[in-house]
């Protein structure tokens, strides 16, 4: 419920919990995988934040 705004913002949080979610229970055989992993969690959502403010796209 609420506006569409509301909603909007209340599923690109429930995305993110649950990309971070499964991050958490991949198995990394080394420590690179997880900074790669962090690292992408970060690109993905820095592109999540400039779709929001544009939307034109």
């Amino acid at each position: 419920a609420g506006t569409e705004e509301e909603q909007e913002k209340n599923l690109q949080w429930g995305l993110r919990r649950s990309t971070l979610n499964h991050l958490m229970w991949i198995s990394y055989t080394n420590v690179a995988q997880v900074a790669n992993a962090a690292r992408n969690y970060e690109i993905l959502h820095e592109r999540d934040d400039d779709d929001t403010e544009r939307p034109d796209k």
